[in-house]
């Protein structure tokens, strides 16, 4: 079967046809509360709720909001975008406390000796987790229970017994997978393993507020305060989610954020197996830009990508700093770190290899579950997205192999980017 090839047009110019200009042009003067009131506000409408629990989530909701509303390069229609996603976090901080409220003894459920893929963003994490995942012994964090942890209130199974959440989850997959290049980079339909954070965003924590927003003001307020309170949050949403779904298997976890935030990590899961994967941070950096360009392209007036490029070349050199000054607090024995060519030149060795070292038997069974997932998501599916880090970003790859030379030196990570290299 030929793969398709897909590519990003236009990607430091407005590609956008004139209807859709003006169509953003006509709203731009319609008036919009960015308050923390009246996300509040709408989230208890939403919900028929109204204990948020600990109120200091507001500071940084605050944040948030304020950063968006001020920056004027970005269209109205986004912010009111924004200000929906804050009220979903909002509406879904409601349900997680009245479920902690209704459900106490949900809150000693318990978590014991997690998985948990630390990588960096764009370096094959998901595919690891999703290889991982798919042992029968292991327990994964599904889309659609990561968007919706607790459930609403009164509702009942639809047909066949399906939840509701899933049946949402689904129709906002549908949605998103229109646009064919996200769905190639990045599968999240309602099944596929998601990534821990997204329990933190009703938190208003984890760097996942990054991706939704240009809000270098609150990237700065996280990296300077302790977040170890919100791996705790994380954790005890993850019971409530566990309480839900009784299992005797261990979790299957991953968090790209836990790359620059092993202490909090090992706070909240002190015996978890924790694991790296290596990869050139060309090729990630690549993929990022080229993932979270799409989003830019979308939300903003002019596209600027020179502020873009800098911010996430910038934000992956801090995580892969991080890692390497905090990864002497993982136990040598709770580490496992591959290398992204292993995975992807044998990906069923590889995951056995994380699994063994995790203290998992690897069987025929095993195998045959890592084999099954392979079967039913083959590379391409969806098609490869081509990148050009010069020609859409400007950048220069043996530059950039310069400047991570202190990580690709300490773990021996080989180059593999290339000008309109595809993966």
């Amino acid at each position: 079967m030929a793969v398709k090839v897909l590519r990003v047009d236009g990607m430091r110019t407005d590609t956008r046809t004139a209807a859709e200009r003006a169509a953003l042009e006509a709203v731009e003067g319609r008036p919009l509360d960015m308050s923390v009131d009246a996300v509040l506000a709408a989230a208890r409408r939403q919900t028929g709720l109204d204990d948020f629990g600990a109120l200091d989530f507001t500071e940084r909701l605050g944040l948030l909001l304020a950063e968006v509303e001020a920056d004027g390069n970005v269209w109205r229609a986004s912010k009111a975008t924004f200000v929906d996603q804050c009220v979903r976090a909002a509406a879904n901080r409601l349900l997680i406390q009245h479920y902690w409220n209704e459900y106490p003894a949900c809150l000693d459920a318990p978590i014991e000796r997690p998985i948990n893929v630390v990588a960096l963003p764009r370096s094959g994490s998901t595919h690891l987790e999703n290889l991982l995942a798919a042992d029968r012994r292991l327990r994964h964090l599904p889309v659609y229970l990561a968007a919706q942890p607790a459930p609403n209130p009164g509702e009942t199974a639809g047909p066949g017994g399906t939840d509701p959440r899933w049946a949402r989850s689904d129709a906002r997959w549908q949605q998103l997978s229109r646009n064919e290049i996200f769905a190639a980079m990045h599968e999240h339909s309602p099944d596929h393993a998601c990534g821990e954070n997204e329990l933190q965003v009703p938190d208003f924590a984890s760097y996942q507020w990054e991706w939704m927003a240009n809000v270098p003001g609150f990237r700065d307020h996280y990296l300077t305060h302790d977040q170890t309170p919100h791996y705790h949050y994380m954790k005890d949403v993850l019971r409530a989610i566990t309480w839900q779904h009784p299992s005797k298997g261990r979790w299957m976890l991953k968090s790209n954020q836990h790359s620059e935030q092993l202490g909090p990590l090992l706070a909240a899961y002190p015996d978890a197996t924790v694991v790296m994967i290596h990869r050139d941070p060309v090729a990630t950096i690549q993929s990022l830009l080229t993932m979270r360009g799409l989003a830019l392209k979308m939300s903003q007036k002019q596209p600027d990508i020179d502020a873009h490029v800098a911010y996430w070349v910038d934000r992956l050199e801090r995580m892969l700093r991080s890692y390497l000054r905090d990864r002497h607090l993982v136990p040598a024995e709770q580490l496992v770190e591959v290398h992204f060519d292993e995975i992807v030149g044998n990906d069923v060795q590889a995951a056995a290899g994380v699994l063994e070292r995790a203290g998992l038997e690897v069987t025929d069974d095993t195998i045959a579950d890592i084999e099954h997932y392979l079967a039913s998501h083959p590379r391409g599916q969806r098609g490869r997205v081509v990148y050009d880090l010069e020609g859409d970003f400007g950048l220069d790859a043996d530059g950039l192999r310069r400047r991570f030379a202190f990580y690709t030196e300490a773990f021996g990570v080989r180059s593999e980017a290339r000008r309109g290299d595809s993966r």
